[in-house]
């Protein structure tokens, strides 16, 4: 373990707290940055061949982390390359660790639309891919075009993106799967026009949702029948509290970091929330965010 730094700079017994959004969790064992693919490669063969576990993580968005921490190493890629080709349409070739707040100011700089419903979403593009986030019936799957993978069984390669691949809030990509880049398809727009939807877009998030307190976004599913935020809302869910988590007065869908929450905190209170939802409108919540253990 202690040859680590040959592949990237690598920080031993790393508070994760610091990496997610929720800022909760325990340390890892080790955190890595990747700046070059075939150093990811080589890593991955070395973790494989000595037995350690390790975890891709994009900005720790969308993840809870144990108080316990994560036993093995925290991998975290900073390939961050741009380039794109414009034909009738734009397609923009970007590395998986862009921000996506990054990648919404170079929309707005250069005139690129099709990606302003992602404003307010705190995490990478390669994790954005991975979950297939979105926001207001929209999807970042419907953008992708191709995606550039690495897997131990396949080697780097790009595959096409299509609707077969993903669906509401997850992929089907297998768990030793790791998203390098993707090319998304947009179109042009004046600058001034992306601007002002980006900023439409996070008017209506603010109003709606606690975006000014540590979260990992949405906690549940929504199930067919109605979003889970209105369902925990009508089970009188807003503002019920274990120790320092907290479900939001704002969204019922979000549980928030409000008096230095614990990760046991969370989890307490989100198989409460799924309790009493399902005995009050026989609807079982699924949990949306990851858990790191």
């Amino acid at each position: 373990m202690k040859n680590l730094g040959k592949f990237g700079q690598t920080k031993y017994d790393y508070p994760l707290a610091t990496l997610t959004t929720f800022k909760i969790g325990g340390q890892a064992r080790a955190v890595i940055w990747i700046e070059q693919e075939e150093k990811l490669v080589a890593l991955i063969d070395y973790l494989q061949k000595i037995g350690c576990p390790y975890y891709l993580l994009g900005r720790g968005s969308n993840v809870l982390v144990s108080d316990a921490g994560y036993p093995g190493v925290i991998i975290k890629l900073n390939l961050k390359a741009i380039s794109y080709q414009r034909n009738q349409h734009l397609y923009l070739k970007v590395g998986a660790g862009i921000k996506i707040s990054h990648l919404l100011g170079l929309c707005i700089k250069h005139g690129w639309t099709g990606l302003e419903f992602m404003t307010g979403i705190p995490g990478t593009i390669g994790g954005a891919i991975a979950v297939n986030a979105g926001a207001f019936g929209h999807s970042i799957g419907k953008k992708v075009t191709q995606i550039k993978i690495f897997s131990p069984r396949s080697g780097i390669k790009w595959i096409s993106w299509d609707e077969s691949k993903y669906g509401y809030r997850h992929t089907k990509l297998s768990q030793d799967t790791f998203i390098l880049g993707a090319e998304l398809e947009l179109s042009y727009l004046h600058p001034q026009q992306v601007s002002m939807l980006i900023k439409k877009y996070f008017c209506q998030k603010k109003a709606t949702q606690p975006l000014f307190y540590h979260s990992a976004g949405c906690v549940f599913k929504n199930p067919t029948r109605a979003s889970a935020g209105y369902l925990i809302d009508k089970a009188g869910l807003k503002g019920k509290r274990i120790g320092g988590a907290e479900v939001s007065e704002k969204h019922a869908n979000f549980i928030i970091n409000k008096y230095q929450a614990k990760a046991a905190d969370v989890f307490a209170l989100m198989e409460f929330v799924q309790e009493t939802v399902e005995k009050c409108e026989g609807v079982r919540l699924e949990p949306e965010i990851r858990f790191i253990t």
